[in-house]
């Protein structure tokens, strides 16, 4: 059923309120993201604006749900056909591609926490941040289940503990593995922010070239050096 014209009108402010709001952190930071300066900046009054959200705490995690799934979306847009390499590859150069075109968005999410705020356990942002892990383990999930991934040489076996947690988050799913595909996003995703706070500009002159050679260093690594 289509929307009616009261719903089509309230979702275009809810845009507008949304589109605002991220151009104010862009101008004045997390920090200075206000009801009243969100409300100013698109004519409309603090109370009025009060219909669309709860509160500043409602508008922010809206923001956040929204970043996650912007990123998850152009991730998995980026990887979605071809060989679990080809894929994987694929998904590590759009996680940098939308960061760096999205640098506001991304410092709501994986920066400096805002003062005062914190996400609803169990709600939209953690779902929403789900999506990201999971669009990178489901193409770590195709290559394991085709013998494609290069088997890690552990320094020591899984203790109990870590076999528990990876029962949890991916039945059936190798332990050690697992350890494998955290510490991989967290290279890739640690250079990834590095470049975004301008910290790989003095120590490589050429972040994506750095990155690009990263990225196929870790294909290599996850899949035995396969072409």
């Amino acid at each position: 059923m289509s929307a009616t014209r009261r719903e089509r009108q309230r979702a275009a402010t809810i845009d507008e309120i949304k589109e605002a709001a991220v151009a104010l952190i862009a101008s004045e930071g997390p920090a200075g993201l206000s009801i009243r300066g969100v409300a100013r900046a698109i004519g409309m009054s603090p109370a009025g604006l009060y219909r669309y959200f709860d509160g500043l705490d409602d508008l922010l995690t809206a923001l956040i749900a929204d970043a996650y799934g912007a990123l998850a979306d152009h991730v998995a847009a980026a990887s979605g056909e071809g060989a679990p390499r080809d894929r994987l590859g694929a998904a590590m150069l759009a996680y940098r591609e939308w960061c760096l075109g999205n640098r506001d968005r991304f410092l709501l999410i994986y920066g400096t926490p805002i003062p005062g705020y914190a996400a609803p356990e169990g709600g939209p942002t953690e779902q929403a941040s789900r999506r990201i892990g999971e669009v990178f383990f489901g193409i770590v999930m195709e290559a394991w289940r085709r013998g494609e991934l290069a088997v890690p040489s552990a320094t020591r076996p899984p203790d109990a503990l870590e076999r528990e947690h990876a029962s949890r988050m991916a039945p059936g799913f190798p332990p050690e593995l697992l350890g494998t595909f955290l510490s991989t996003w967290a290279h890739f995703h640690g250079l990834v922010t590095l470049e975004v706070l301008n910290q790989l500009c003095w120590v490589y002159p050429d972040a994506g070239a750095f990155y690009r050679g990263e990225v196929e260093r870790i294909l290599d690594r996850s899949f035995g050096g396969q072409g």
